[in-house]
């Protein structure tokens, strides 16, 4: 084998191995500096805040009772109410006996009664104090119209049963609130306060048989183009709902019309 000679590397190997070599050392410099300008961007972690942590407090009760809780109590209504005649009570009062026992628990605590007053009847009812004598109450007014009907009515009423007309009146305020819930009135940026809180709208609503809302007209509008606009688009949006259903023992007092009314005053604008 023979041996390398001197001279065998041309002066443009040496050069290239050079040019090499600096290109090495740039490409690392290049990324030191690079690595370090990303290190100086680290941003300390925060530290967490404390979150306040629930507790349970049990309060001590005192000896004062407390509200219990229940429902209202459901009455029921008598066939037929009739006035009771009041009930005369007499106040309790002592008289001298000679039957009477002689220790000290014996003495009596009401009042002596006089030696002319007469005694009260063997059943009466007997109380510590009364404060006047009652009298008989005077009878029932009669009614002033003749006919089937309540006497709390009104002559235009046409309905005789009062437990039924107070269900219809009932049922048809609660129709009346399903319409105003679903109305949202304008706003103050719309409307002004002192304004928005005059206007009014009516409308007559058709409803059918089975509870659905099949129509509305506008009956007195209120002259506001945003009030009006805001009534249009509410009863649009009511069309083909269906209405809250009557009270079971009435299922017939569904009217085929209703008149809701819409009020700037129902809005949350302050004068």
């Amino acid at each position: 084998m023979g041996t390398a000679q001197p001279g065998a590397f041309s002066g443009r190997d040496i050069a290239l191995a050079g040019a090499s070599t600096a290109l090495v050392e740039a490409v690392l410099f290049i990324l030191v500096v690079a690595a370090g300008a990303s290190s100086a961007r680290i941003k300390e972690k925060p530290a967490e805040e404390a979150k306040p942590l629930p507790i349970q407090v049990r309060p001590v009760l005192d000896d004062t009772p407390l509200l219990k809780q229940g429902g209202k109590v459901k009455t029921k209504l008598p066939e037929m109410w009739k006035k009771q005649a009041p009930v005369q009570r007499f106040e309790e009062k002592s008289a001298p006996s000679t039957k009477a026992a002689k220790t000290p628990d014996a003495i009596p605590t009401s009042p002596v009664a006089k030696a002319d007053a007469a005694a009260p009847p063997p059943d009466a009812e007997l109380a510590k104090q009364v404060d006047q004598e009652l009298l008989d109450a005077t009878p029932d007014a009669a009614p002033t119209v003749e006919g089937e009907g309540s006497p709390d009515g009104v002559k235009e009423g046409t309905e005789t049963d009062p437990l039924k007309a107070r269900a219809v009146s009932q049922y048809i305020a609660k129709l009346i609130s399903w319409f105003n819930a679903r109305f949202k009135s304008p706003t103050a940026d719309e409307i002004p306060c002192e304004e928005l809180l005059k206007l009014s709208a009516s409308v007559s609503v058709n409803v059918s048989a089975d509870r659905s809302v099949t129509g509305f007209t506008v009956t007195r509008p209120s002259g506001n183009a945003i009030f009006d606009a805001r009534v249009q688009s509410t009863m649009q949006g009511t069309v083909g709902s269906e209405l809250p259903p009557p009270p079971p023992l009435y299922p017939e007092i569904l009217p085929p019309t209703l008149s809701p009314r819409f009020s700037g005053k129902d809005s949350d604008c302050k004068p």
